[in-house]
């Protein structure tokens, strides 16, 4: 029998719909009824794609008899954590400050009738065992405080949790973080860097996406060699291990080893489009093939595997009730798929052994350097990667016979956003039409289904769109609208870009200050500002970064002032634990760059070589520029601040300005891509 969970669009709370426990969404109604028969809530928070949320769901949830002990003790919550972030951050935050842990999930939180929280677990089992308490336990003691004198001790406790976190939140500074911060950053980064595998020293070892994005930046800036060179060992290992899908592409969550050899196999679409724009950039900056190749291969699984009319969330790691089955060989299984001549090569290649390398078989990782290993079985380099790209599509296809992951087909606005971003730069850097379509496409259907009456929202599911968007939604679609803008795509990416940075500045904005994580809402316990990056970027330090960027554009004061208002915030954050802070950082260098360059580009009325200046510009690294594309009669682009960067003598002409002076206007092509080189 289905319980309410089953009117849900949520695929984690479907998942849990047929429980016997009588769940609740996050919603009025439970926590009208906590308060009306004074018990206290059971929040359990998870995600659809979290593996040991499946475990807790199926040994403990379908549990009849726990079932019947929690619905008697609690009102019971079940939250997707990524339609309701700010409710996990607040939670997982007192948690830890519970537990004394960093925590995970799946959460679970005891509250008090007016939510404020007094224990808290993450997995457990139905039964006590392996050091870990049982759910019957649990319950039981949980019940047994509660109608006893200690109760009064527990909501004190409860109490003192929330006051500390109210008087401990922080969203204001009274000073800007310096560039002397940069640098400390970037030894602190080194100091725990991997210098065999790159990466962060220790495992689990999780990717670096925008931590690498910040040491380029910097590289550039200071011709930083070491940085370079560890953030190229750093993505080169990624993508040789088994932390990469060599078969289809894209990245898993993270790896169980030093060596990137090992994942946990989830596939999250925020992780995918942060790495693909990682590898892009460094390609744009090295122009070393190899990461272009990884970037594309990446966005194209994401376009196969997770485009539907927006993008989906995730690919779970589970298939058929075990981890990693889609994606794990046994050597006699490649040996029968490719036979035994090209199977014996590529098992050599990928590492593939009759052992295994993951509970007895394999996950294909790539032990040695292609050129040393083309060198060992004496082909050429170009030979060897024509027949392995055969092979692995022979492979491929093979794998596709197989049961696939479950896939959370659930559109989430902000990941939406990352992909849009680097779909965009990616289809001006390769010059191909399918990805700035893609970006085009997304974007134009977010607005269609996704913002409604000059609201933006967070989730959208079978026809379902709700939940209103946080900081982070807004932040990142802005990110990418201006992208958009940059690229060519058109006027109203701009527009729209300005009116929700103007809905930010009105709805989320602190006194002074930064910017909260969501807009004004009772059920909260805290509203407060986050400045540390996660899993994804901190929200704070996208926008501040989107806030410089209009600065740029278009001269308005109020721009800067409240992307200084953002940094003074962070200073402190920054200078705490800086590698936490990376993409504040990344906005900081942005700051402190008096040279970033304004290109505009006012085409002719042929639009005489559009195609030449945009293969050009796509190509280039310089982080801090910003392109602006004018064309005679533009009805859409109202820029007072470039009003005089037009066409000269009717031709196509090149106008690069900094801070508040430009260079002379250009018209020849040689002189114009010269000037972009040194840009």
């Amino acid at each position: 029998m289905s319980n309410r969970l089953a009117s849900e669009k949520s695929p984690y709370l479907l998942q849990h719909a047929n429980n016997p426990v009588d769940w609740y969404p996050w919603c009025d109604e439970a926590f009208e009824k906590a308060q009306a028969e004074d018990k206290p809530i059971f929040l359990s928070i998870g995600y659809a794609t979290c593996h040991w949320c499946h475990v807790m769901e199926k040994e403990t949830f379908e549990d009849n008899e726990i079932a019947q002990m929690m619905n008697d003790t609690f009102i019971n919550i079940k939250v997707d954590r990524e339609e309701h972030p700010e409710v996990d951050s607040i939670y997982m935050e007192f948690a830890q400050a519970l537990m004394s842990s960093a925590g995970g999930w799946p959460l679970n939180v005891v509250l008090t009738p007016d939510l404020k929280p007094f224990f808290a677990v993450t997995y457990l089992p139905t039964k006590a065992g392996k050091g870990l308490i049982g759910m019957d336990q649990f319950v039981t003691q949980i019940q047994m405080l509660w109608n006893s004198e200690e109760r009064a001790m527990l909501i004190q406790q409860a109490d003192k949790i929330v006051e500390l976190f109210e008087t401990s939140s922080k969203t204001s500074g009274s000073e800007l973080p310096n560039e002397d911060d940069l640098q400390h950053a970037v030894q602190m980064l080194f100091d725990i860097a991997d210098p065999v595998y790159g990466g962060i020293k220790g495992e689990p070892k999780f990717p670096l996406g925008y931590q690498a994005d910040f040491l380029l930046q910097f590289s550039k800036a200071n011709k930083d060699s070491r940085s370079l060179f560890y953030i190229e060992l750093t993505l080169q290992m990624m993508a040789r291990g088994g932390i990469f899908d060599h078969l289809g592409g894209g990245f898993s969550r993270y790896c169980v080893d030093e060596k990137w050899h090992v994942p946990h196999f989830e596939k999250m679409l925020y992780d995918n489009a942060i790495l693909a724009k990682t590898y892009l950039e460094v390609y744009k900056y090295t122009k070393k093939p190899f990461f272009g190749q990884i970037s594309r291969q990446t966005l194209d699984y994401a376009l196969r595997e997770l485009k539907g009319d927006g993008f989906y969330s995730a690919e779970d790691a589970d298939s058929e009730g075990q981890e990693g089955k889609y994606y794990v060989w046994t050597q006699q299984e490649i040996l029968e798929a490719l036979g035994p001549g090209d199977g014996e090569v590529f098992c050599r290649f990928f590492g593939v052994s009759q052992e295994g390398n993951f509970e007895g078989k394999n996950v294909l990782h790539v032990p040695l350097d292609p050129k040393e290993f083309a060198t060992i079985v004496g082909l050429e380099e170009d030979k060897l990667h024509s027949t392995l790209h055969s092979l692995k599509v022979k492979l491929h296809e093979k794998r596709g016979e197989r049961k696939k992951p479950f896939k959370d087909d659930k559109i989430i606005t902000s990941w939406n956003g990352l992909m849009i971003d680097v779909l965009a730069r990616a289809g001006f850097c390769f010059q191909e039409g399918p990805y700035l379509e893609a970006a085009t496409n997304t974007a134009n259907w977010i607005k269609q289904n996704l913002w409604k009456d000059g609201q933006l929202l967070r989730r959208y599911r079978d026809g379902d769109a709700r939940f209103s968007a946080g900081l982070d939604d807004h932040a990142f679609l802005i990110r990418a609208l201006l992208t958009l803008f940059e690229v060519h795509a058109g006027h109203e990416y701009l527009q729209w870009a300005l009116e929700l940075t103007d809905i930010l500045e009105r709805d989320f904005k602190t006194d002074g200050g930064a910017f909260y994580q969501t807009k004004e809402d009772q059920h909260l316990l805290i509203r407060k500002c986050e400045f540390y990056d996660g899993a994804e970027p901190s929200g704070n330090a996208v926008h501040c970064e989107n806030l410089l960027r209009l600065y740029q554009l278009t001269q308005e004061q109020k721009y800067l002032t409240q992307a200084e208002d953002i940094l003074k915030a962070a200073k402190t954050f920054i200078e705490a634990f800086p590698p936490g802070a990376c993409y504040h950082l990344i906005a900081l260098q942005r700051y402190y760059d008096k040279k970033a360059p304004l290109v505009v580009i006012a085409l002719d009325e042929n639009h005489t070589h559009e195609q030449e200046l945009k293969k050009a510009l796509g190509g280039l690294f310089c982080p801090h520029g910003f392109i602006v594309w004018k064309s005679p009669g533009d009805q859409g682009l109202n820029l007072p601040a470039l009003s005089e960067q037009n066409c000269v003598d009717g031709k196509t002409t090149v106008h690069i300005c900094r801070a508040d002076h430009c260079q002379p206007p250009m018209t020849d092509m040689d002189q114009i891509l010269g000037a972009f080189d040194e840009l």
